[in-house]
């Protein structure tokens, strides 16, 4: 008969197997019983963190504790004050806590945790979920002696930090975890205060109103993907590449240090000349978010003290000019004149149909197109195909030209102080529907270029530069191409060269044969056909870089020209049936001072430029040695 001891003692196995059992089916292993196991090598130190469930960060060096919550609005800090945290340093502790790896692990007890940085201002940082419920805690220590390489990337070392879980049931084991994220956490925890005066949604943004020095000013848009416009003091339209500018710098603008409202005397509003007022609306809200900026009166303060409106306990002190590495208040475009669109026009060169370019010295000139037809001119009275390299100098010049400066949106009856009452140069674009714009340009006294458009009371300053891009005589309009030659009626080129005896040369288009003469003599049998016919077809391409009127430097060149061409064609009439011949001289010389190449074809009185590389083409040698 078995005692009753040990029928005792069976039962207290049996309850404890139980228990066991019992336990690690609710908490689903022995960890809390047994100790957990320390993470191995390469593995999450904490890997059942969440980082979606954190809800609370609580924070302690020494004696300093902070305690930030995550909120409907973004993380709040709690303690030691009462403000927004930076998102972004909550983001990098859940970050480094969801991340963090074991490099190297070793028992507490055989470690100097003194010299690990575990003394009485290390870091301990606990995370936990809106129930309460710890995430994870631990603390951190100072930076290893070692590095790791990260797998992608792998070129670069990457810093490790001594690190103690804090949580119960988990054995002594020190880390060495990668990640560092103590410089978040010096200076009792004050970069963790959110140092930006905004916290906002560019793409959510729906108004700007800025007040400065210079006066007040509101932009909109009516959705999100409008344009954003300027509605006061005047409606006008934007410059894109402004409004990212500053929309970029307000999401970066912030504070070198932040105070306690209590700590710091405000200036009274609109005391200092240099006050400024930012207010930010976002779609579907009715209230402004407004900083206020009280610049200091010495002209040689670098922070600006200012008070935001949805935190009013807190100063920020502002870069005022561009020493930091911090946007300033300077970086910030705040004027009409910096925001408001500054190109001289916003043409849509698709549906411009004519050009009209008048000036007070030259005929008016006539451009235009039916597509997909080119683009015409009208030259004395002929139309022809327009030059294309004037019409991209023209085009480019009108829709990228900026404005220097904008000299005043409400210009008087009398413009003769910029030369507007008599325009120097007006220029009309046609639309396909038949709207119309016209720009008048004109000179003040110094030289200076305006420009306003017909039916505005604005006026801009230009670059004086600009008229140089636009062609005004009508020989410049004319087609690049020098003449209508085509080797199906080419029969003769005669080339004289400097220093050579002139060759002669005799085209059967039809045979493809080739004779060619130094004088009387007859040098066929050493010409290079494949070489004829290359000249032929630079002759055939020839264009212009510009036409010349009058030049005396053209004139000089070509007293002695380098090359001179006799080229006689025939004269086809509209049956095609040959109606006589017709012979062109062209002259072309260097400049040996600037390297120019100048021209004139004998049959009319204008000069023109070639590109360098002509002279080469057009004196190749044909005749073999």
């Amino acid at each position: 008969m078995r005692s009753i001891l040990v029928t005792l003692l069976i039962a207290l196995i049996t309850a404890a197997l139980g228990a066991i059992a019992l336990w690690q089916f609710r908490e689903g292993n022995l960890h809390r019983m047994l100790g957990m196991p320390p993470a191995p090598l390469g593995k999450r130190i904490f890997p059942n963190f969440d980082p979606n469930e954190a809800a609370v960060i609580r924070l302690k060096s020494g004696d300093v504790c902070a305690t930030f919550r995550k909120t409907a609005v973004g993380w709040r800090a709690i303690e030691p004050w009462e403000d927004r945290m930076d998102g972004r340093a909550a983001v990098a502790i859940i970050g480094f806590t969801a991340g963090t790896i074991v490099e190297d692990l070793v028992p507490r007890e055989k470690i100097n945790l003194e010299l690990a940085g575990f003394g009485s201002k290390s870091h301990e940082i606990h995370i936990r979920n809106k129930k309460g419920d710890t995430l994870a805690h631990f603390r951190l220590g100072r930076r290893t002696p070692w590095e790791y390489l990260p797998e992608a990337g792998g070129d670069k070392p990457a810093p490790t930090i001594y690190l103690m879980p804090l949580e119960k049931g988990r054995k002594s084991h020190i880390y060495a975890a990668t990640g560092d994220i103590l410089p978040l956490l010096k200076d009792n925890f004050k970069y963790l205060r959110d140092h930006r005066p905004f916290y906002f949604n560019p793409l959510n943004l729906q108004k700007i109103r800025i007040k400065t020095s210079e006066g007040e000013l509101t932009l909109g848009r009516e959705t999100l993907r409008s344009p954003w416009r300027i509605l006061k003091p005047l409606d006008l339209a934007t410059d894109p590449e402004a409004m990212k500018n500053l929309l970029e710098r307000l999401v970066e603008f912030q504070a070198i240090k932040l105070s306690d409202r209590s700590e710091v005397t405000i200036p009274t509003k609109g005391a200092s000349s240099n006050y400024a007022e930012i207010a930010l609306t976002d779609y579907g809200s009715q209230s402004e978010t407004v900083l206020d900026i009280f610049p200091a009166e010495d002209p040689n303060a670098r922070t600006a003290e200012a008070i935001v409106s949805d935190r009013p306990y807190t100063v920020f002190h502002l870069p005022l000019k561009s020493d930091h590495d911090l946007v300033s208040v300077s970086d910030l475009p705040l004027t009409v004149n910096e925001l408001r669109e500054a190109k001289l026009t916003q043409l849509n060169i698709a549906s411009i149909r004519g050009i009209a370019i008048e000036t007070v010295t030259s005929p008016l000139i006539l451009l235009s197109r039916e597509p997909p037809a080119p683009w015409l001119v009208t030259v004395n009275n002929r139309e022809q195909k327009a030059n294309e390299q004037r019409l991209y100098e023209l085009l480019k010049a009108v829709t990228e030209t900026r404005a220097l400066s904008f000299v005043t949106d409400s210009a008087p009856e009398d413009l003769s102080a910029w030369g507007l009452d008599r325009p120097s140069l007006k220029l009309t674009f046609l639309a396909k529907s038949d709207q119309a714009l016209t720009i008048h340009f004109g000179l003040d006294t110094k030289g200076g270029l305006y420009a306003m458009r017909k039916g505005s009371s604005t006026i801009m300053s230009l670059d004086r530069g600009f008229l140089e891009k636009i062609a005004v005589r009508q020989h410049e309009w004319r087609h690049a191409r020098l003449g209508a030659f085509n080797r199906v009626d080419i029969t003769r080129i005669k080339r004289q060269q400097n220093g050579l005896e002139p060759l002669e040369l005799g085209y059967d288009f039809k045979k493809d044969k080739w004779q060619a003469f130094l004088g009387t003599q007859d040098v066929t049998a050493n010409l290079d056909p494949l070489k004829a016919n290359f000249l032929v077809g630079a002759i055939e391409s020839l264009e212009v870089k510009s036409w010349l009127s009058e030049n005396e430097e053209a004139a000089a060149v070509l007293e002695n020209p380098s090359l001179k061409f006799e080229i006689t064609q025939n004269l086809v009439d509209e049956f095609g049936d040959v109606a006589g011949m017709e012979t062109e001289v062209i002259a072309i010389g260097i400049d040996k001072t600037t390297g120019k190449i100048f021209g004139k074809k004998a049959s009319e009185g204008l000069f023109f430029t070639l590109p360098k590389e002509t002279i080469s083409k057009l004196g190749i040698p044909l005749l073999d040695e």
